[in-house]
């Protein structure tokens, strides 16, 4: 029964399923260490009602009651399976399993600092070099997920500033697409820009379609957006607005590493500045995030919508757009995530 745990959503992935499930068909299970094996393959295929079965047909032990509680969690019955693990953290032999259980039944719910700090507990228990590497797994992983959202807030705080601060020194023409050619002054400026990445970085603004067919502004040809000789010299005029909009409300740059993004808006130029570099750096990884976010959205096979804070497909989203907009941060030590966090609060 062999498996890998996947890093972004801590779940265990099998590495035959075809084979597990073959070989589940053919069990018959009596015994409790049969229900148990029967109960682990089940989960790991997903058949997760007939996994609660097989545990309800073992043993009632201590492990018994934290793999219950794990398809619970798997079932998005949170509140049972928190409630399981939380009888079991003070075990003297299975404490360590009810942590680990705990932070990814926490970190499945989005409560990324509390699953963080389970994580934590358990590696802290544990002697074992496998059980301790999948302890540390877990916990860099929510730790990455709560920087992701954490950072998210600052990001939302500093970069709007920057634009509008920067409009007061706008001067001269002002084209009718002003909104949407100033969140592309950096790229367009200098060169063309891919269309998708275009659509993706307004995928919310109505006035888009207008913009991208008014040829006096922008020529669309060949999944290029390229800006005419007219609209690179307002660009030229946003670029500046914003380097010195930035440098007012940033007088002092702190030395931090912001992770790189695949994204076109990686290659943003908005100045030379210190202060311009970093608004470039923070806004790909804010365009990061909203790409995120839509792929959460469609992935759910919903259209962006609002929903009440507590409703639990919203919440699923808000959970997959985290765990996504993380992997940039995977690339930095818990140390340097916590430095750039203390940076932009201090910003």
């Amino acid at each position: 029964m062999r498996y890998r745990i996947d890093p972004e959503t801590l779940r265990e992935v099998p590495d035959d399923p075809e084979g597990l499930t073959a070989w589940l068909a053919r069990q018959r299970p009596t015994t409790h260490a049969e229900w148990t094996a029967v109960g682990q393959a089940a989960r790991l295929l997903d058949r997760l009602d007939e996994a609660e079965r097989a545990f309800r047909r073992a043993d009632d032990t201590p492990a018994t009651r934290l793999r219950l509680a794990q398809v619970r969690q798997w079932q998005g019955r949170f509140a049972e399976a928190d409630e399981a693990c939380a009888e079991l953290l003070d075990h003297p032999v299975f404490g360590h399993f009810a942590h680990q259980h705990a932070g990814k039944s926490r970190y499945e719910q989005g409560d990324w600092r509390a699953a963080e700090r389970h994580f934590r507990i358990a590696l802290d228990l544990r002697e074992d070099p496998e059980l301790r590497s999948s302890s540390e797994l877990a916990l860099d992983a929510a730790n990455a997920c709560a920087t992701a959202a954490e950072v998210a807030v600052e990001l939302h705080r500093l970069i709007p500033p920057v634009h509008r601060q920067g409009a007061r020194y706008l001067h001269g023409e002002r084209p009718p697409h002003t909104p949407v050619l100033a969140d592309l002054a950096s790229v367009l400026a200098h060169g063309p820009m891919p269309l998708r990445a275009v659509r993706d970085v307004h995928r919310y603004h109505p006035r888009l379609e207008a913009a991208l067919a008014d040829t006096d502004w922008l020529v669309v040809a060949d999944g290029q957006v390229t800006a005419t000789e007219r609209c690179r010299a307002f660009l030229v005029v946003v670029n500046e607005a914003h380097t010195r909009a930035a440098a007012d409300l940033w007088p002092v740059v702190p030395d931090i590493t912001v992770p790189r993004v695949d994204h076109p808006m990686s290659v943003a130029r908005t100045g030379e500045t210190p202060q311009a570099r970093l608004f470039d750096q923070l806004r790909a990884l804010r365009q990061h995030r909203g790409d995120a976010h839509a792929a959460a959205w469609a992935e759910a096979g919903l259209e962006v919508r609002e929903l009440p804070e507590d409703d639990p497909v919203r919440r699923r989203i808000e959970v997959a757009t985290d765990r996504a907009a993380a992997r940039p941060y995977r690339a930095l030590t818990r140390d340097g995530r916590a430095e750039l966090l203390s940076a932009l609060r201090r910003l």
